[in-house]
C-alpha cells in the first residue's frame, strides 16, 4: 500500500490558501489597484487613441509593451 508523501501535501495545501508570496490583505489591494490602473491606461492609449483613431504614434517599445 502507498502512503501519500505528506511533505508534498502539505506545501501544495500550504500555496493553495497562502499564495506563492504569502501577502498581506492590504498588498493584495495594492497590486490589484495598480494592475487595473496599468489595464486601462494601456486600453485607453494603446487600443483607443493609438489604433482607432490614429490620433496618436507611439514608438515601438511603448507600442509592444501594450500589446
Amino acid at each position: 500500500m502507498l502512503l501519500p508523501n505528506w511533505a508534498v501535501l502539505n506545501a501544495a495545501i500550504d500555496w493553495l490558501g497562502h499564495g506563492l508570496w504569502n501577502l498581506a490583505w492590504w498588498q493584495i489591494i495594492l497590486y490589484t489597484l495598480a494592475t487595473t490602473h496599468i489595464t486601462i491606461a494601456a486600453v485607453t492609449i494603446f487600443l483607443h487613441r493609438a489604433q482607432a483613431h490614429r490620433a496618436l504614434d507611439l514608438h515601438a517599445i511603448p507600442s509592444h509593451f501594450f500589446r
